[in-house]
């Protein structure tokens, strides 16, 4: 794999996390100010039963705190520990989906619920394949300082 190749995908791949952030961003807004959106798209079967104002508020802090990390990812993909928290991230929201989807059925297969398991499973895709590209360690300005003060110490 050539250089570029890997630049361009990686930079691919933080255009979509960035992408997918901005929705969250824009479904964290709708859990806040109108939790009829969680009850009319996702947890469709009994709504009246499964879905509060307090539940909406709980899913719309998850949502945010899922879109600032992929934020933190799309912003810095170099940096190893934020890739692998925002692909874990994916994991999550795939899984969260899917039980309430099966197990606990509060969630029939709508557009409202097919969405967020198709971005996941794709986000899960190609961050997975990101891992075969080299994500070099950007130098830090402690690393860069090290670097100045050891070819000080050598002139």
């Amino acid at each position: 794999m050539s250089v570029t190749s890997s630049s361009n995908y990686l930079r691919f791949l933080s255009v979509w996390i960035g992408f997918v952030a901005i929705m969250a961003l824009g479904n964290t807004m709708q859990c806040f100010f109108d939790h009829s959106f969680l009850s009319s798209r996702l947890y469709t079967t009994q709504p009246e039963r499964n879905v509060t104002g307090l539940a909406a508020r709980l899913f719309g802090t998850w949502t945010l705190l899922a879109a600032v990390l992929r934020f933190a990812c799309a912003v810095n993909i170099h940096n190893n520990t934020v890739y692998h928290l925002t692909f874990f991230s994916f994991f999550l929201a795939l899984g969260h989906f899917v039980s309430e989807v099966y197990p606990y059925k509060t969630a029939e297969l709508s557009i409202g619920v097919c969405a967020p398991l198709l971005v996941s499973s794709l986000s899960i895709i190609m961050m997975a394949v990101g891992y075969a590209f080299p994500r070099p360690k950007k130098e830090t300005e402690r690393d860069e300082a090290a670097k100045l003060a050891r070819k000080a110490k050598f002139s």
